[in-house]
């Protein structure tokens, strides 16, 4: 069985693999017996017990899937506390989903500025992203934070070249709103103007596995994807003062 086709077929659904007989009373030995049966298991994964039906949580990146303690039997899908509500697999990759704020490049951005600029986010967004549009009129709303942007340019052939202009206009923040808000096409890029932070982002984007815009990261590390509805964003910034 190729554990990363595993991933992919799995994701949001419930999967059975029956593999190694052999029993495991800890993580390593749940560890043997998956790389057993999966071949190219990473050394990488994560693996804990964890306090509930005697699973094993196993982490890939921001992926989770259980196991019980003989490795025979691979479970994907989410778990839910029926005792408080909460789906402990949703919290779990939230958690794997955050980074560490300070390992961001922001010197890789440009700043947009709303109210007094106190709240910090970083967010990944291409030039032609309906939902970037929608997005930045929540953030506006939102009010007094400072909007690092990371220009991100996957969506269109003409998104590379149209995040040129943007980046390389005397003040890319001016040129990004009035893009965004009023369709107003940024000045033509200079020959002479180094676009070579647009590879870098994107290179930096594989690297967290972005694979949407917008995606955004509040100060706590906390990723949120896609555009979120105005009370949900200002929920999210509220919980990571």
């Amino acid at each position: 069985m190729n554990f990363r086709r595993f991933l992919i077929s799995a994701a949001g659904a419930l999967a059975l693999l029956v593999g190694s007989a052999h029993a495991a009373d800890n993580t390593e030995q749940v560890r043997r017996a998956l790389s057993k049966l999966l071949p190219d298991f990473p050394a990488s994964a994560h693996i804990v017990k964890t306090p509930y039906a005697g699973l094993y949580e196993v982490d890939f990146g921001d992926h989770v899937f259980y196991t019980d303690a003989t490795g025979s039997f691979l479970f994907a899908g989410n778990i839910l506390d029926t005792r408080s509500g909460v789906n402990v697999t949703q919290a779990r990759v939230q958690q794997l989903q955050k980074v560490d704020w300070n390992h961001l490049p922001l010197k890789d951005s440009f700043k947009v500025v709303y109210g007094n600029g106190a709240r910090q986010v970083a967010v990944f967004e291409d030039p032609y992203c309906p939902f970037c549009r929608q997005f930045d009129k929540s953030l506006a709303k939102a009010g007094n934070m400072t909007v690092h942007v990371f220009l991100y340019p996957v969506i269109s052939k003409n998104s590379p070249a149209k995040s040129r202009q943007i980046l390389c206009a005397p003040d890319p923040g001016q040129a990004w709103q009035a893009w965004m808000g009023e369709h107003k096409e940024p000045p033509p890029a200079p020959a002479s103007c180094n676009s070579d932070v647009l590879q870098s982002n994107l290179q930096l984007g594989q690297k967290l596995n972005i694979q949407s815009t917008p995606t955004t990261f509040l100060h706590d590390g906390t990723r949120i994807t896609g555009a979120v509805e105005y009370a949900d964003l200002v929920k999210a910034l509220d919980s990571a003062k």
